[in-house]
């Protein structure tokens, strides 16, 4: 039987480590905060944070991957923040607004890099 969690996905998850950081998009960007991406696709990614965000919630991050020697800028809007550890650590969902080609073009390599690595 199909999972239907797996049924709705439209782009594959990339299980990758990669470092970001992050700030609510119109507030200062001098204060952000540093996560871990604990997964990525072309659709979005799930990332470990130490405060709650509010559904709805956009975020303006930067991404590095080994891919690219600048940093990738994106936008996204916050699915879902679950807490993991009580008042610590926080799981959030977050689904990009619009990738431009360059972002699509990285994110399709890392697509590509994963896909090899498992075979």
């Amino acid at each position: 039987m199909n999972n239907p969690h797996d049924e709705r996905r439209k782009h594959l998850r990339i299980y990758r480590n990669f470092i970001m950081s992050y700030h609510e998009k119109g507030k200062s960007a001098d204060k952000h905060d540093i996560s871990q991406v604990n997964n990525v696709s072309k659709g979005g990614l799930n990332f470990s944070s130490t405060q709650a965000l509010a559904e709805g919630t956009v975020l303006a991050i930067e991404l590095k991957t080994p891919f690219l020697a600048d940093t990738i800028h994106l936008e996204g809007v916050v699915l879902q923040s679950m807490e993991k550890i009580p008042e610590m650590i926080y799981v959030v969902r977050l689904q990009f607004k619009e990738i431009s080609q360059e972002v699509l073009t990285v994110l399709e390599k890392i697509e590509t890099y994963s896909k090899t690595q498992e075979e």
